[in-house]
């Protein structure tokens, strides 16, 4: 069944983008002067394979040729995330949080702006519920194959597919250079700066009360260390994110990311990290705050960005103090 979208709503903005207040019919032809708001998502893998969608042969524009991950128009009334995390749904049926995302780039066309959004995440395609009248098929493609694709003409003909997967390695969504930005297990000569940071964000965590149960914390971490499951985001010399995890457990044990650096997807790239040390399992658990505090909103909403969703509540001293999360192993990577 082919889908009508003539009747879509976009709002109007100025070449400076500013919101006008009026409304755009789809079917209609722009004015001069009026522009809208279009979004593509790029998902990429931790081996750096972009996900890219066959549009079907009977879509308007660049039919049956192969594609970014997703993309369409914000309706009116969206946002430039909004728009990303519902077309997301709508045509892979997969669920991605972007509220704290901006477009890592924009480019400006004819009748108004590109903004393109890069995500990592691990995708099992068999998972994927794609929208009939607008996706025929996925795969998961290396740059090469890629730029094979374009060069043969089955690929949209982007201009800048060969720094895309370069792009995506070394900007966040504000465009810092991550590139000097490490992710590795932690070591011994980690652990006074992996306590530095435990000091400006223990405030988020339950169990860092008094010098006693810091004390407590760090010989958890240097046995952790010991057993390769401590994880550590590395600028320089200093940790600005740690990880610590149970492989017997398959259990996300503690997850912090350094203020100055967040927003940088450096949490996702811990936990990659993490899915590729852990044994199969029909599960992996994690902890938040629970749905009252507002300490949790950053944590859950990054869980369940990554999969995981809302289990039991665990209580300690008689009062309700964590949310469990659950993810399913059968998404994660295969290395």
């Amino acid at each position: 069944m082919i889908q009508n979208h003539s009747d879509e709503l976009w709002d109007i903005y100025t070449k400076d983008r500013a919101a006008t207040g009026e409304m755009h019919q789809r079917r209609n032809r722009m004015k001069a002067g009026e522009y809208h708001i279009v979004v593509h998502i790029c998902i990429f893998n931790h081996k750096n394979q972009l996900l890219i969608q066959q549009r079907q042969p009977f879509k308007k524009g660049w039919p049956n040729m192969w594609d970014l991950s997703v993309g369409g128009s914000a309706l009116a009334g969206e946002s430039s995330s909004e728009a990303a995390a519902r077309e997301t749904a709508e045509e892979l049926g997969i669920h991605i949080d972007f509220s704290e995302m901006r477009p890592h780039f924009t480019i400006n066309f004819a009748e108004g702006f590109d903004d393109y959004f890069i995500v990592e995440q691990e995708i099992d395609l068999s998972t994927l519920i794609l929208q009939q009248e607008e996706v025929r098929q996925v795969r998961w493609a290396g740059k090469e194959d890629v730029l094979r694709m374009q060069e043969e003409g089955t690929m949209v003909p982007y201009w800048f597919l060969d720094r895309l997967f370069e792009i995506r390695g070394a900007y966040d969504a504000h465009g810092r250079n991550n590139a000097g930005i490490t992710i590795a297990c932690a070591s011994r000569k980690n652990l006074a700066s992996w306590m530095s940071m435990i000091e400006i964000v223990k405030r988020d965590f339950p169990g860092f009360e008094t010098p006693e149960k810091l004390q407590a914390y760090r010989n958890t971490v240097i046995r952790h260390i010991s057993r390769g499951s401590a994880i550590c985001a590395l600028y320089k010399n200093m940790v600005v994110g740690i990880l610590l995890f149970s492989p017997r457990h398959n259990r996300l044990c503690h997850l912090a990311v350094h203020p100055e650096f967040r927003r940088r997807h450096i949490a996702t790239r811990m936990v990659n990290l993490m899915f590729r040390s852990l044994a199969p399992s029909p599960e992996i658990r994690a902890k938040a705050y629970p749905g009252e505090d507002e300490r949790g909103i950053a944590s859950r909403a990054f869980y369940q960005s990554l999969g995981f969703v809302p289990a039991k509540s665990v209580s300690h001293d008689g009062c309700c103090r964590e949310q469990e999360f659950v993810r399913n192993s059968t998404a994660l990577p295969t290395v």
